[in-house]
């Protein structure tokens, strides 16, 4: 492999003319009052197969070209409401009584997360910040922040691969710039530019740490520990910047009734496992009901939330799959791989047989490539981040950074063999290949690559999708009180279901609460503002550290099933860094009591969250979380 070949993403980027790649916004959740079944977790990932980082083998904190320091614990309180804090840094900032600050804040549509910012605007007021509330469905408040029309907002992100670099990826500066020219990018809201004042210093030190992890992308000690130092040094740089505001992580819970023979899905969440895994049956019923947020496309290179995330994982089949949603990662259209010994090369073999839906016949390698094709190529693509910027599959950009058609390094060598080639070493290959993005679909179905006229316009394909997976599209509604059809597909290759799939688009969390309430869902979370923690019992853990046990009585006396499972997931407090000043975005961290939070508002669903990275995946594990907030 050559040393051109070896270049981090913006250097290589650079070299082609590309200022960064086109991605999409994947691994965003909604809060959990608007999500079907949230994102749950099995046991702890295996820690990422980066071993903590110490003291005594980390490199210096400064950095050569900007000498900046980042804070060495958390700087703002530990569950303290420090107002006088909050209107020390506005009144060096000259606001007072006279002079305050009008801040919009957006969030979901959740009653908990309403309670929570109305105890946040009450604290604020005494620091000269008028906080004014809105709220937006799941795709409506996407939507406004990627335009930048926002100034503090709320969101969450879900572990697209149990890895640090997935959450950190969200504060890499570069990439969370919405409004440049070339390519749309997959990070936190934050528009962290040049143009933002006072962080220079910190948005070059977050630059230079984010290669850092790009640029060791091995499994050696001394790229783990490279990364695993990059990592802790970008969280403390963070609550330098107070660009982004970790909240909580969750504890997600489902609950279902006795008629559901369930597998509760592991730490990846629903939206990474298939029904026909984790529901084996459903008594006196060929139907599974559930709800779902809002979505927009079915199509997976443009599947934008874990809502469309979880019908896509179910209508399609990626090379690669997370089981039942754990961290386990096995072969899925493919029977067999191998990997060049520098993580450049990746060859793999089909299963024979496989059947799309309709008369689109048998899966073949020409229909990965093509698929792969599309993920990178097609101007419809929202998910080119994965392909580009985490894999890094080679490819050729024209004068003015776009993808050269044709030239993505994905290659079929026979009628069930295809290879990947990626421009850098990257160990968590097979992981991104199990994310839907990478769904195989009919070849030339969409004609929105060079070569292809289509069977169907793109917009028709978006909405009546054709895959391999086990389940047949049916039919959506669109919208809030819409609904999602799906029979099962019998000539699956894998194990097939014998029920289909009825999803109730519910956006209100009383109404969401009570079809599940009464009956209308067999499995279904229950939003926070319903949810009475007096009626959970815990009776057992299961050999993945799931919680398991029962939720009533019910008002009609029933009870149903639970499971709880801590998630790989962060939901935060963002800011539009190009609006909102540096004193009043400290004065929001020097407010926030997360474990308070956590307890009255979000009644114990979660744990206070301090990093971006969850305990799963924070180098080091749990001990070493809590040590480096604490200082």
């Amino acid at each position: 492999m050559s040393d051109e070949k070896k270049l981090n993403r913006r250097k290589f980027l650079a070299a082609t003319g590309a200022a960064t790649a086109s991605v999409g916004l994947a691994g965003c959740s909604s809060g959990d009052d608007t999500d079907t079944p949230a994102d749950t977790e099995t046991d702890a990932p295996e820690e990422t197969d980066e071993p903590a980082a110490t003291e005594t083998d980390a490199p210096e904190e400064t950095t050569e070209s900007t000498g900046y320091e980042p804070p060495s614990s958390f700087p703002y309180g530990i569950n303290e409401a420090q107002v006088g804090e909050a209107q020390r840094v506005m009144e060096e900032a000259d606001y007072g009584p006279d002079n305050t600050y009008d801040l919009d804040w957006l969030q979901y549509q959740s009653p908990a997360w309403k309670e929570m910012a109305n105890t946040i605007r009450a604290r604020l007021d005494s620091a000269y910040i008028n906080m004014n509330i809105s709220d937006a469905d799941f795709g409506s408040l996407l939507e406004t922040t990627e335009k930048g029309n926002h100034e503090a907002y709320t969101l969450g992100w879900v572990a697209d691969y149990p890895g640090a670099q997935n959450f950190l990826q969200l504060i890499d500066p570069e990439n969370t710039i919405y409004d440049a020219e070339g390519y749309t990018p997959n990070g936190a809201r934050l528009f962290w530019s040049e143009d933002v004042q006072g962080d220079e210093e910190i948005r070059q030190y977050m630059t230079e740490q984010f290669d850092r992890i790009q640029n060791n992308p091995g499994l050696g000690e001394e790229a783990t520990s490279t990364r695993n130092d990059a990592a802790v040094k970008m969280e403390r740089a963070l609550w330098d910047s107070a660009a982004l505001l970790p909240v909580y992580h969750t504890v997600d819970q489902l609950f279902w009734y006795d008629r559901v023979d369930f597998n509760p899905p592991g730490g990846m969440g629903p939206s990474r496992a298939k029904e026909n895994v984790s529901v084996n049956g459903i008594e006196g019923k060929d139907v599974l009901n559930g709800t779902s947020a809002t979505f927009s496309s079915l199509d997976p290179i443009a599947s934008g939330n874990t809502a469309s995330g979880g019908k896509v994982i179910n209508l399609f089949d990626a090379p690669m799959n997370y089981v039942n949603g754990t961290t386990e990662v096995e072969p899925l259209i493919v029977e067999d791989y191998s990997v060049s010994d520098d993580l450049t090369e990746y060859e793999f073999t089909l299963k024979e047989g496989i059947q799309f839906h309709g008369d689109y016949g048998e899966v073949t390698a020409d229909d990965v490539v093509y698929s792969i094709q599309r993920l990178v190529e097609s101007s419809n693509s929202t998910n080119t981040y994965f392909p580009l910027s985490v894999l890094q599959i080679e490819h050729e950009t024209d004068d003015e950074g776009n993808v050269v058609s044709g030239s993505t390094a994905v290659e079929a060598t026979g009628e069930y063999t295809f290879t990947v080639s990626l421009a850098a070493p990257f160990g968590y290959a097979l992981e991104v290949l199990a994310y839907s993005a990478f769904s195989v679909v009919p070849e030339g179905i969409v004609g929105d690559v060079e070569g292809y006229d289509g069977d169907m316009e793109w917009q028709e394909f978006s909405t009546n999708p054709v895959g391999c997976g086990p389940f047949v599209f049916e039919g959506w509604q669109e919208g809030n009180g819409g609904e999602f059809r799906a029979s099962a597909f019998a000539d699956y290759h894998g194990d097939a279901a014998d029920f289909g799939l009825h999803d109730a688009i519910i956006t209100d969390t009383t109404a969401l609460y009570n079809y599940f309430r009464n009956g209308n869902a067999d499995v279904a979370a229950i939003p926070t503002s319903q949810y009475d923690p007096a009626l959970a019992n815990a009776e057992s853990t299961n050999e993945q550290g799931q919680t398991l046990g029962t939720y009533g009585p019910l008002d009609d006396g029933t009870e149903v099933n639970m499971s709880e499972t801590p998630s790989i997931n962060t939901y935060f407090i963002g800011f539009n860094m190009e609006e909102v000043p540096k004193p009043v975005r400290e004065a929001m961290a020097y407010v926030l009591t997360r474990e308070d939070f956590v307890e009255s508002v979000f009644k114990g669903r979660g744990e206070a969250a301090y990093h971006l990275l969850p305990k799963q995946v924070f180098p080091g594990g749990a001990e070493n979380y809590d040590a480096n907030y604490q200082g």
